[in-house]
């Protein structure tokens, strides 16, 4: 009976010691998110003027890397993460000067609604496919 408890104990346990899987936290993995969504960005910057498909690109893809490497009971942290993530990578490029021009606060925030949108849902719809499949799976 002993053994039977630590065989379910040890199918219980988020990241079982010296097994191969996956070992970031929630922080960690938006902060991956955060970091791939920011390389490409400043790529797009560098390549035009303001966030387009460079940023949305490394925005699914880092939250397809970050999805993947989280570990499971931190998934949901992802799935709600890339807006998050578009929201203030617009900010900081609206306040260095590279965002949409024209207009007030309220054409900004159309804009990034309308531009952002694709790749806000996205990256999200990517999250719940990986989530699904994990929780799926039981890893």
């Amino acid at each position: 009976m002993y053994v039977d408890q630590i065989r379910e104990q040890r199918r219980d346990d988020p990241a079982p010691t010296g097994g191969v899987g996956p070992t970031l936290t929630g922080v960690g993995a938006v902060l991956l998110l955060a970091g791939v969504s920011a390389v490409a960005g400043l790529l797009d910057v560098l390549a035009g003027s303001s966030l387009r498909l460079i940023f949305a690109t490394g925005l699914v893809l880092g939250t397809l890397i970050a999805s993947l490497l989280v570990v499971r009971r931190d998934l949901l942290v992802v799935v709600f993460a890339p807006p998050l993530v578009f929201v203030a990578a617009s900010a900081v490029a609206v306040l260095l000067g590279r965002g949409e021009s024209g207009g007030g606060l309220v054409d900004l925030a159309t804009s990034w609604l309308v531009y952002g949108f694709p790749a806000m849902a996205t990256a999200t719809a990517v999250a719940i496919v990986v989530w699904l499949v994990r929780r799926s799976r039981g890893r």
